[in-house]
């Protein structure tokens, strides 16, 4: 059960001051609360003798004043202390946590849904902040402060009396072992489904227009009443062993107090005790109360705290497959040259190969096609170098340096990526050309909109440039969101330009003026076209077919339309289409 503070204990071994100091002070705010009832004990006493006077009044109301003062000023510091720590223990947790996110490869994130990363990043997070903060208070009060107050019923008060009114609590400590054990259990289930119905409404809100284009609502909601349900029923086991947990101790306490108060004035009548110590008993019987409810408590929150840092720390655990070498060596501050040697690549858990004996060699200023149908390999091979991924066989150099004897960070410094996805940001229109030159100045941002073709959609804009795209670009069409894309890579001005099929959604006629740009721009940077449209490769200095993970052709424009293979097979088919729809036009 306490193995929760085994594995926080580097947080709280860094901290130990802190937690040294937070239980110094409960321990004290502990000890002042157990003596108020003594003074009460003696005021009650005095009275019954009829011996109190003015002066012992004013002292006894001095005490309760002292011990009020007292409680307040330790309680704000072991509170301040002690809950500071839980929520700097998550502040921290949180950001290994996001930044051992962004490490993580392709591969992570398609065995890892969304839904599921995010519950883990917030409701176990806090589960487990609350175990380094009220589950530290529960854990102490529980032990010293019971011990503290039993002490003072041993031994200030009647020994028999102690022991006759405890009787009852060895059932609870055997009643809170098992329940400890079924809610572990019970609490782990229901942060996994909660994961799941997580993942099901980000789902469900991201596909919305899709599922409203199909019609799809109510079988949408369906699925979102079965996600929801298994939540709820996952809880509510966890709430139902929770719930039995307050009326043990309010069961217990209450048995306690009758045997108490039947015993206590027994003893009364025999002269064995006096009035103030049975109220100064009952009260302290009552203090129990907490203590005992914190043992449970304790139970409670250590077995989800056991199950949170369980979940967390899968994650944790994990690590890319691409790993950063021991000794990295340097790439140099320019591109040079790209060499793809015998390069084989299959994706992990698969026994096909998706790339197959692939060699290229790309110089600075140079521009590379690369066409095929779909399915053969394009994308993929612009994963491998990006360095997603490490290939099976063969090697990919940049500047003479097998890019996975480098970092990956100074690998991926030379590549501006235009994804077939475009991803845009929560923010301005401006915020998210700007996302990779955040310093960028105004005259670069307008540049880059004019080499990006996207002048003429600002108009249609009702705030230009300061226009908020909604999450994920929702207020715009595919082609504003590609150009955006585009612009955002025009702006950094990497050495290598990466287009992953990135003017599909575009017309032709901005399609050309874009490739114009690209061509005036990058004359002396490099450029890599993944295209289907063939006129968007024509002016590549290289151009690749492939198939099957295989290069089937190889040339510039005019070579391949001579080879009269596939490539120039498509390209005529894709220009006879054009010209009818120029046709039906007219």
């Amino acid at each position: 059960m306490f193995t929760i503070f085994t594995k926080i204990g580097w947080f709280i071994k860094k901290h130990w001051w802190k937690y040294l100091l937070a239980v110094t002070f409960l321990n004290i705010a502990s000890l002042i609360s157990v003596l108020s009832p003594k003074v009460l004990e003696y005021g009650i006493d005095q009275i019954v003798n009829k011996t109190l006077t003015q002066k012992t009044l004013l002292i006894l109301v001095g005490c309760f004043l002292l011990i009020i003062f007292g409680g307040y000023i330790s309680g704000y510091v072991w509170s301040h202390l002690l809950f500071g720590a839980s929520i700097h223990l998550e502040h921290t947790i949180r950001k290994y946590f996001f930044r051992h996110l962004l490490k993580m490869d392709r591969k992570f994130y398609e065995e890892h849904v969304v839904g599921d990363l995010m519950a883990r990043a917030t409701s176990d997070l806090r589960t487990v902040a609350m175990t380094a903060g009220y589950g530290v208070l529960a854990l102490v009060d529980s032990i010293f402060y019971l011990v503290l107050i039993l002490a003072m019923m041993f031994f200030t008060i009647d020994l028999r009396l102690t022991l006759v009114s405890l009787i009852p609590l060895p059932f609870a400590v055997i009643v809170v072992k098992v329940l400890g054990n079924k809610i572990e259990k019970a609490f782990s289930n229901a942060r996994n489904a909660f994961s799941v119905l997580n993942n099901q409404v980000l789902e469900s809100v991201s596909g919305v227009r899709v599922v409203r284009a199909y019609v799809l609502e109510n079988q949408d909601i369906e699925r979102l009443d079965q996600s929801a349900q298994a939540a709820y029923d996952a809880n509510m086991r966890v709430f139902k062993i929770d719930s039995l947990f307050g009326p043990l101790f309010r069961t217990v306490f209450s048995i306690a107090q009758i045997i108490a108060y039947g015993y206590g004035i027994y003893l009364i009548f025999n002269q064995r005790l006096s009035p103030g110590q049975l109220v100064s008993f009952t009260i302290y019987l009552g203090m129990l109360s907490w203590p005992l409810i914190a043992l449970g408590d304790t139970v409670n929150i250590m077995q989800r705290g056991n199950a949170s840092y369980d979940r967390i720390q899968e994650v944790l655990n994990e690590y890319p497959e691409v790993k950063e070498p021991e000794a990295p060596k340097a790439l140099g501050q320019t591109f040079e040259s790209l060499e793809i040697n015998n390069l084989t690549f299959r994706y992990p858990g698969s026994e096909q190969d998706v790339l197959k004996g692939i060699f290229l060699c790309l110089r600075r200023g140079e521009t590379l096609g690369i066409v095929g149908k779909t399915g053969s390999g394009k994308t993929s091979l612009l994963r491998l170098l990006l360095k997603q991924y490490r290939p099976n066989a063969g090697q990919i150099r940049i500047n003479g340096v097998d890019i996975h004897e480098a970092k990956t960070e100074e690998v991926r410094r030379f590549f501006g990526y235009v994804p077939q996805e475009h991803i845009l940001f929560k923010g301005t229109v401006r915020d998210n050309i700007a996302f990779g030159k955040e310093n960028a100045t105004e005259e670069e941002i307008q540049r880059a909109i004019d080499l990006a073709s996207f002048r003429k959609d600002l108009a249609f804009l009702d705030e230009g440039l300061d226009t908020l795209v909604g999450e994920q670009g929702v207020t715009l069409s595919g082609g504003q969101k590609q150009r955006i894309s585009i612009a955002r890579a025009f702006l950094l001005d990497p050495e290598i330009l990466i287009f992953d099929d990135s003017l599909s959604a575009v017309d032709g006629t901005t399609e050309k003026t874009i490739l114009n740009n690209l061509r005036h721009e990058r004359r002396n940077k490099t450029m890599i076209i993944v295209a289907h449209r063939l006129s968007a490769v024509e002016h590549a200095d290289h151009i690749i077919v492939l198939e099957d993970g295989q290069i089937i052709e190889r040339g510039t424009h005019e070579e391949l339309m001579a080879n009269n293979g596939w490539y120039a097979m498509q390209y005529r088919h894709q220009q006879m289409l054009q010209d009818e729809v120029v046709s039906v036009g007219d």
